[in-house]
């Protein structure tokens, strides 16, 4: 079914503000005084020319870098300084352009990985088998089962993630992101290999999660995926914002198909 473009809050809470974030690699700045804020309950795009800082923005936001200045609120709270599964915790969950699976794990572990941090139960009593660790791992299958039915993998869950096809993959890694209970889920180029099919697919699996109350936000060279879902556009150039908007600002902006020089915007 193809994606539609659904209603958004036009005046929702903001989750995430991100103020004058710079980083700088040997005197060459990645990410130079980049602000946007993100409402709660949107799909939010970031594009721009390879090398533009896309990816180094996202290691800033989940703790893998920390700036050189700036700030990064997220739900009230500085996250600047905080350890990547501090932020995962707290309900930032990311995927990665390069596959992060454990192949030789069936897909159902690999979505239960995901939620291991939700859990109660310790070494001793996951040693001893105790009923209610017995009772918290019947849950916590439930769940993850849960989330592959969401992207259409619950009929895979026993099969090993390495044997999947690559286009189930990045899906199980979208899975494995919600099994961590986000409030805000990071997708790093996740059409990237992708078909016709399975690009128009994974739209519709975006607006499911979305529609779990998870907010997103989209960094994506498919421009066609990008101006179909999106509520907003942030578009990066050489590590700077050169322009935000809605899809059809961003698509007519003469700033933007510079930077692309004529690449397809539509």
């Amino acid at each position: 079914m193809e994606a539609s473009r659904a209603l958004w809050p036009e005046n929702g809470h903001h989750i995430l503000e991100v103020r004058e974030l710079t980083k700088t690699f040997g005197g060459l700045a990645a990410v130079k005084d980049v602000s946007f804020k993100l409402r709660k309950g949107m799909i939010k795009a970031i594009i721009g020319p390879n090398g533009a800082g896309k990816t180094t923005l996202y290691d800033l936001l989940t703790g893998i870098y920390l700036p050189d200045s700036g700030s990064v609120v997220f739900e009230g709270r500085e996250i600047i300084g905080m350890p990547p599964h501090r932020i995962t915790s707290l309900g930032m969950a990311r995927t990665f352009q390069t596959i992060r699976l454990f192949p030789r794990m069936t897909v159902l572990e690999n979505v239960m990985v995901g939620l291991h941090h939700r859990t109660r139960s310790g070494m001793l009593k996951a040693s001893l088998k105790l009923p209610s660790e017995r009772r918290e791992e019947r849950d916590m299958v439930e769940d993850a089962l849960g989330y592959l039915d969401i992207v259409g993998l619950d009929m895979q869950a026993s099969s090993l993630a390495g044997a999947l096809p690559f286009g189930q993959q990045r899906l199980l890694e979208v899975a494995r992101a919600m099994a961590t209970g986000p409030r805000i889920m990071l997708l790093d180029e996740p059409a990237s290999g992708l078909n016709t099919y399975e690009t128009r697919e994974l739209g519709e699996i975006i607006y499911g999660v979305r529609d779990k109350g998870v907010t997103v936000i989209l960094v994506e060279h498919d421009m066609g995926l990008v101006m179909r879902i999106s509520e907003e556009v942030l578009v990066l150039d050489y590590g700077e914002i050169i322009a935000e908007g809605t899809p059809d600002e961003i698509r007519n902006d003469p700033r933007v198909i510079e930077a692309y020089l004529g690449a397809e915007l539509t």
